[in-house]
């Protein structure tokens, strides 16, 4: 991996999730591709780094599925799985030539092993160099301006490619707006622990009931990972004693106590307490974004990393296509893709918020899967964690309906009706958001630096 020099077909700024695959898939092609790295891999990053059967799909197209297993990251194909009172304990659903249900890896591990297979497709990699400005021709983006250790440079290319998280520097130099901004509602920490009791077969464990939300899976390095999602009530109680609340948490799930009972804790708790989530403009003359750089939303279901591979897989295409035209003909593939990428996780998105929103949950939606798991279709609710089912598909009018009436009987609360009325409410003005954006009038600011609670670098934050 050395300095890059010339002109190119793409420049690819961040080589993580979304960078690397995007490189690799371009190379493939015969496209001419410089992909940039401010950090030095192996590096850590913050992120959970959970994804699903349809990441493991592109990872296992990608070829580096031997890899990621040979770091000893296990295949998982079962989930344990809670939602308020409602607990199952049933196979993850795979689809013909899946190579497996879900897995956790540690970012030091994926992202170095992905950067390698964009190099070896052809790829020109340049770590520790930093992207500083974009160059321009007739307002036009045509390059980029990078810095490595021995000084600054230009790369000349037809496209520019933001793949830099969610702080990405061609986000802000290119003027891309943020829009559908939504706030977080839960913190989140995880830890890793060595000589886990992880069972007869890997299981992930997702409980979610009342203040509580808890996971747990085993990971690469034969350790076991637990991720804690504490209300925002908690903060003054991980402020005193952050590892005591995190191990409170952690034990008031069953099958992350037993996991863990006689485990040892490795390394320090990490974790985040405030971010944002947003879509943001996709596309621009000569630029475009891909993974956290354009579209973020909240980690709860753990989609961000495969979400960033479905998008490489899917602006790689995109990208051959508008090569072969004129510039203009590139600029308006790209602006499709952008279309599509609205269009594919807006409804994702939304539900995104609502399964990391606090408190407990409304009380159908619980009934939703009730009534699927006792019909044998937990798999229906599960695919959309997969992407592989629109919330719109799976939470019906019928099945909203059959949930309300089932809870009003169960619950014999009259605040059921009022949920399902905020419910419908709030999908209506989705939609409505979904159609017509709305913009953020600024880039906020995050909580200062020395807040106790946040305990680990916020320079890349990304999940």
């Amino acid at each position: 991996m050395s300095r890059a020099t010339g002109t190119f077909d793409v420049v690819v700024v961040g080589a993580r999730c979304a960078g690397s695959p995007l490189a690799t898939l371009l190379a493939r092609e015969g496209i001419t591709v410089a992909l940039i790295e401010q950090a030095s891999f192996p590096s850590a990053t913050l992120s959970s780094h959970i994804f699903e059967a349809d990441g493991l799909a592109v990872l296992n197209r990608l070829g580096v599925i031997d890899r990621l297993q040979a770091a000893g990251a296990p295949m998982v194909n079962r989930v344990d799985f809670r939602v308020e009172d409602v607990h199952t304990v049933v196979p993850w659903p795979r689809e013909s030539g899946d190579v497996g249900g879900l897995a956790s890896v540690r970012r030091r591990v994926l992202d170095t092993v992905l950067a390698d297979a964009a190099e070896q497709a052809g790829a020109s990699v340049c770590m520790s160099t930093k992207a500083v400005g974009l160059l321009k021709d007739e307002g036009r983006v045509s390059g980029l301006r990078v810095a490595d250790p021995t000084g600054e440079f230009e790369l000349r290319a037809r496209l520019v490619v933001g793949a830099d998280g969610r702080s990405s520097t061609v986000a802000r130099l290119a003027g891309a707006r943020k829009y559908n901004v939504t706030a977080n509602q839960r913190a989140l920490y995880w830890a890793y622990f060595e000589a886990a009791d992880m069972g007869s077969e890997p299981t992930f464990v997702s409980h979610r009931w009342g203040d509580r939300f808890l996971l747990g899976i085993p990971i690469d390095g034969g350790l076991y990972q637990v991720l804690v999602w504490p209300e925002f009530s908690e903060r003054a109680r991980l402020r005193a004693d952050l590892e005591g609340t995190f191990m409170e948490q952690a034990r008031s799930c069953e099958p992350i106590a037993k996991a863990i009972a006689g485990a040892r804790r490795v390394d320090k708790i990490v974790g985040a307490v405030r971010w944002e989530c947003y879509f943001r403009d996709a596309a621009g003359p000569g630029w475009v974004l891909a993974g956290d750089a354009g579209h973020f939303k909240d980690p709860a279901p753990g989609r961000g990393i495969s979400d960033a591979l479905h998008q490489a897989e899917a602006l790689s295409a995109a990208i051959a296509v508008g090569l072969a035209g004129s510039d203009e003909r590139l600029d308006e593939a790209m602006t499709r893709w952008g279309r599509w990428r609205d269009d594919e996780f807006a409804e994702h998105y939304w539900l995104a918020s609502d399964l990391g929103a606090a408190g407990e949950l409304p009380a159908v939606l619980p009934e939703v899967f009730r009534a699927l798991h006792a019909k044998g279709r937990a798999d229906v609710f599960f695919n959309l964690i997969n992407h592989r089912a629109k919330p719109s598909k799976v939470l019906t009018p019928r099945r909203i309906l059959g949930a309300t009436l089932r809870a009003l009987y169960r619950h014999r609360r009259p605040r059921v009706l009022a949920e399902v009325a905020t419910l419908g409410a709030q999908d209506r003005r989705r939609r409505k958001l979904n159609r017509h954006p709305e913009y953020a009038a600024h880039e906020p600011s995050f909580e200062p630096a020395d807040d106790p609670i946040l305990t680990t670098a916020r320079a890349r934050r990304s999940f």
